[in-house]
């Protein structure tokens, strides 16, 4: 196994394409699939599914990705580490992510602060939330983008933004439900929900606000392995499921607001946390800033985006 097997893999994902992704890393079609031929030799399954229409992951792709992915992003933190050291000139701010946290929001975020910072890094590290914490109590990480949780007394805690949680209704039961507008969470309860590992927030989080409403979650036996899957599975009548807005395609129909007991659309909150210290370094000061300066405003804009 070598970076380069794992770089095509990630080219191939990104392009939909072995032709295209080999254009991408300046390599011939030929070398880029014997190249990842090898690596599900040695890895013992096929990554991709293969037609003349299109390459898609299999099952056994998907559930590797996060893992090549954190391969390689390990890869270029390594590299902008070594930067840093050699030309101190240069800064470096890691932020670790939920999968979870909305692209276009860390888009906004960033651009703004390169745009006031030019010299200073970012580098993000999408990882479950779990290892994003323990990173970022060991020092590995100096932010942390995610589902708000329990606060720590050694964290600093910032509000980003909140986004509605919407009901995937099991496409076989769809007819007990409105097809249109919102539902509220208690005529909901009574589904089985399809559920992801618990690694992004949202398992968890899904959780808590049921025991919140003291309310039973009832759980189908298997898990999903990513925010597609339990779409597909709810078309399929595997289960009901419940997504953030975001991560729901935009040519699914049947997705409806989930309405609280107060009358309030359901929401999931979003926080970014960072270890308390009292003198820290300045471009870790200005980010702290930036954030607590900018992200009102950015929020306004990720309200158009998603409209």
């Amino acid at each position: 196994m070598n970076l380069n097997q794992l770089l095509y893999v990630r080219a191939v994902v990104e392009t939909g394409s072995f032709t295209r992704a080999a254009d991408q890393c300046f390599v011939s079609q030929p070398t880029l699939s014997i190249a990842i031929s090898q690596l599900e030799d040695e890895l013992g399954g096929h990554l991709f599914a293969r037609t003349t229409r299109k390459v898609s992951l299999t099952a056994f792709g998907q559930y590797l990705l996060p893992s090549i992915l954190d391969m390689l992003n390990a890869q270029a933190v390594l590299m902008k580490q070594a930067q840093v050291f050699l030309h101190p000139e240069t800064t470096l701010i890691r932020i670790g992510t939920s999968p979870l946290i909305d692209s276009h929001f860390l888009a906004l975020i960033s651009d703004s602060f390169k745009q006031l910072n030019p010299a200073v890094e970012l580098i993000l590290r999408e990882m479950n939330v779990a290892d994003l914490h323990r990173m970022l109590d060991e020092d590995q990480l100096d932010f942390v983008f995610g589902v708000a949780s329990v606060k720590q007394p050694h964290w600093e805690n910032l509000p980003l933004y909140h986004e509605a949680l919407l009901f995937l209704p099991n496409m076989k039961r769809a007819p007990r439900h409105n097809l249109s507008g919102s539902v509220f969470l208690k005529d909901i309860a009574d589904e089985t929900y399809v559920m992801v590992p618990d690694t992004c927030g949202l398992t968890r989080a899904t959780r808590a606000i049921f025991r919140s409403h003291r309310l039973k979650l009832r759980e189908y036996a298997g898990e999903a392995l990513g925010y597609q899957v339990l779409e597909e599975w709810a078309k399929l009548g595997v289960g009901a499921a419940i997504l953030p807005r975001s991560k729901v395609s935009t040519e699914n129909q049947s997705a409806l607001s989930i309405i609280e007991k107060s009358g309030e659309p359901l929401m999931l909150s979003y926080e970014a946390v960072w270890l308390y210290t009292e003198n820290p370094p300045p471009h870790l000061q200005a980010f702290a800033k930036h954030l607590r300066d900018i992200v009102p405003t950015l929020i306004t804009g990720l309200v158009e985006i998603a409209e």
